[in-house]
């Protein structure tokens, strides 16, 4: 890697001039060219030389030159967050790989599709699909180190889908195909990291702690110690969620030193995070205020600097926008200009007046096209700036009521651990999953693009997970989903479903006897199609008593849910037959 750019840009221009006119040196000397303006910012000159490598690369017939070319631009719009323009490059990348029958190429361009899959919260099976791909293109080549990291990328999201058996089946997979690989390096590291935060969320702790020790072992072998932060991080919090304070505590100051050193915000917050909780548990109230306040002043500074990235994205993605609507304005300039001189060559032998006539009308109609051009271009650049100012203040906001809701519900559990009165904080505990399950919205709606609106069905995911941490239900089958798939929901609409639906996950764990081996619950959304949707709710656990009546129940939660149905103005009707069951009809629009 070189130091010094123009050092490294006249040695690529020296190989371009050594090339003797090489059509396959030629390519690979502009991708370097055009990898070198990328790192320094210069996107359009970067990205006409990949244009002009791809060029040389179709000359030589050269299917991995044209291939890397592709999927390096795919990357470059993958990190400034275009994803469809990323997923139309990557998917341009592996038709040429495959082709060329460059199966080292074709294995990490459907690994990149399918993180570009997950990043852009797109449909699962999908993401599923070209894991799998990947996976098969690499047990080709026999290259077991990365067909590890692939099947661990498949575990995880088995586990995120709530799929337990795949799941299961596939980490064992990347476990067997880390071992088969010659060296202990890199690879092998991430995989056990993988392995280990899986079975920590399977509840297999001691297994987690192995595996996660053993990563961290390798990473600090390899001398990356930014790379150990991932395992470090994860073996932290997997101690304090065990209480094992002290050995907790040694590796979080480890964690908090390197973080610092190598000014990695994400893992200092994360840091301060766990030291916050074990304050809390020790009941050192104000150690764990003081860490917190500094958690919240790195949680501000990752938003502050990832709100400047998203600006600086979008304005990169406009510059190109208008790079691409000049060339193709260009290119129309140079055909009209081409058809009006040969009717100036055909109308000259016939009359002068008439070549005068038609100059002065093109000349004019091009100083009227010139005129509109620029107020649309005020005009639009008025709309973007206006767009962004409100998006950045949306985010802002849900960014700050989330923080708030996390304060008021620190407070709540602060709270809840001064008292001895088993009724009061009961009480506190569970007003304090009605404030996470407000929380989640805003945290959701900060998280994504649209923030207006969220993907349902991963909301409930994450509201399920949180109460199964709260009161330790290990043993409860659970799923989620929705009609038609990613069924969005606004924000009016989540914030009492999702008050309701902690309610009803709430009752089933602590008085429906559920959290056993056997024990159920089944949601599903549906949108009717007739501006109404449906909540399905339902447990197989001992049911309502006889004459049970929401109406007149006594049950603050109950209270909680026929009030607010009411309020989403829902018709709600509970059975009890083999379990309990609860439908809700609502209107989407109030």
């Amino acid at each position: 890697m070189f130091t010094d750019s123009a050092e490294a840009e006249r040695l690529i221009i020296d190989e371009i001039q050594l090339s003797g006119g090489s059509a396959l040196l030629l390519a690979d000397a502009y991708r370097s060219k055009a990898l070198l303006y990328i790192i320094h910012n210069k996107r359009i000159q970067g990205l006409a030389h990949y244009d002009t490598a791809i060029a040389f690369a179709i000359k030589a017939k050269s299917a991995y030159y044209q291939a890397s070319c592709l999927a390096l631009i795919a990357g470059f719009y993958q990190d400034m967050g275009d994803y469809d323009r990323s997923l139309q490059y990557y998917f341009d990348a592996l038709r040429v790989a495959e082709l060329g029958k460059e199966t080292k190429l074709t294995a990490s361009t459907c690994n990149n599709i399918a993180t570009v899959y997950a990043a852009a919260s797109r449909d699962r099976r999908q993401t599923l699909h070209y894991y799998h791909r990947a996976l098969h293109a690499a047990l080709q080549m026999k290259n077991f180190a990365f067909a590890g990291l692939v099947a661990i990328n498949l575990a995880a999201e088995y586990m995120h889908a709530n799929k337990r058996d795949s799941t299961e089946k596939m980490l064992q997979s990347a476990l067997n195909y880390a071992g088969q690989s010659a060296q202990r390096g890199y690879e092998y590291a991430v995989v056990m990291t993988g392995a280990g935060n899986i079975y920590e969320e399977l509840g297999r702790y001691q297994t987690a702690e192995s595996f996660l020790r053993d990563g961290l072992s390798v990473q600090d072998s390899l001398k990356r110690p930014i790379n150990a932060m991932g395992p470090l991080s994860s073996l932290c919090a997997l101690l304090v969620k065990q209480k094992r304070w002290s050995e907790a505590e040694l590796l979080v100051y480890r964690l908090l030193q390197d973080a610092t050193k190598y000014e990695t915000k994400i893992y200092i917050c994360e840091a301060y995070r766990l030291l916050s909780d074990m304050a809390k548990e020790k009941k050192q109230l104000e150690k764990a205020l003081e860490f917190k306040q500094q958690q919240d002043r790195w949680n501000d500074s990752i938003f502050n600097e990832t709100r400047q990235q998203s600006i600086a994205n979008v304005q990169a993605r406009a510059e190109l926008a208008q790079r691409e609507l000049e060339v193709k304005y260009e290119t129309n300039e140079k055909a009209s200009e081409n058809r009006w001189l040969r009717l100036i060559v055909a109308a000259a032998s016939v009359v002068l007046l008439l070549l005068i006539i038609l100059l002065w009308l093109i000349i004019r109609a091009h100083k009227k096209q010139e005129h509109a051009n620029r107020e649309l271009q005020e005009k639009n650049a008025l709309i973007d700036r206006q767009a962004q100012e409100k998006d950045t203040l949306m985010l802002e906001i849900h960014h700050r009521v989330k923080n708030n809701l996390q304060i008021v519900s620190s407070l709540l559990n602060l709270q809840a651990n001064t008292l001895t009165d088993e009724k009061a904080i009961a009480a506190l505990r569970e007003s304090h999953n009605r404030v996470k399950s407000i929380s989640l919205i805003h945290q959701k709606l900060y998280s994504q693009e649209a923030l207006s609106a969220i993907y349902l069905e991963e909301y409930i995911e994450q509201l399920y997970t949180h109460l199964k941490q709260v009161f330790n239900a290990t043993h409860i089958d659970f799923q989620c989903s929705a009609y038609p798939p990613h069924f969005k929901l606004s924000m009016d609409h989540s914030i009492p479903l999702g008050v309701i639906l902690n309610e009803l996950i709430t009752n089933s764990i602590k008085y429906a006897q559920i959290n056993k081996s056997g024990g159920q619950i089944r949601i599903v959304i549906t949108d009717l199609l007739n501006g109404q949707c449906s909540l399905c709710y339902s447990d197989n656990g001992v049911g309502l008593p006889d004459g049970f009546d929401i109406k007149s129940s006594t049950s603050l939660g109950m209270r909680i849910v026929s009030e607010l149905s009411r309020q989403m103005r829902g018709v709600l009707s509970v059975t009890s037959d083999a379990g309990t069951q609860f439908k809700l009809v609502f209107p989407l629009k109030k």
